[in-house]
């Protein structure tokens, strides 16, 4: 009976010690969900308004998820070298803070991390290529909370692409620059102070 008291003794230890310990997610907890629309404009002539959307889970004041854009304008680009048709899709990781959120108006920042490619076709049909690329979007703004399950978001950022061929009529810097972005998410975002 002894050693069964000192073994349920040294469990219960065991297993306060492990309640006991720190984690670097143990205070985080899912709290909602969200998705939308997302539109990126150039701020330099000729660069470029990409559309897409985005989803994520909503985890205290961050929120990790996946997003999807494509560029719809670059005409600039067009004007050159016989292209006849230039393209450039991306998607990967959605990264996000919003501080306070409960608050009307607050702080965002976010960072949309992805790879892509690069589709262009020149007057002559004989003629494409397709360049794959890596795409970083760091970005920093306002969001303004509308309801419980609406929020909208303005911030301004960098577009950062690299990969493209060394013999290609463009480089990365046609697709790099400055951007201004509006983020609509609609969804559950929890209801308390974190």
């Amino acid at each position: 009976m002894k050693r069964l008291f000192i073994a349920l003794a040294l469990l219960t230890a065991g297993f306060t010690l492990e309640a006991q310990h720190e984690t670097i997610f143990g205070r985080g907890r899912v709290v909602g969900g969200f998705g939308g629309p997302i539109v990126e404009m150039g701020l330099r002539e000729g660069f470029g308004t990409s559309i897409g959307g985005g989803g994520g889970i909503v985890i205290g004041n961050a929120f990790i998820g996946g997003y999807g854009l494509g560029v719809i304008d670059l005409r600039e680009l067009l004007e050159n070298d016989n292209i006849d048709q230039l393209e450039l899709g991306h998607g990967g990781f959605w990264l996000g803070f919003s501080y306070p959120s409960y608050k009307a108006i607050h702080l965002y920042t976010s960072a949309r991390i992805g790879w892509g490619a690069v589709n262009i076709r020149f007057d002559d049909p004989r003629r494409a290529d397709l360049d794959q690329v890596f795409v970083a979007t760091p970005e920093v703004g306002l969001e303004l909370n509308l309801t419980r399950w609406f929020r909208i978001s303005g911030a301004a950022g960098y577009r950062w692409v690299t990969g493209t061929a060394s013999n290609a009529p463009y480089t990365d810097a046609d697709f790099s620059g400055p951007i201004a972005a509006l983020t609509f998410r609609f969804g559950w975002f929890g209801n308390g102070r974190f």
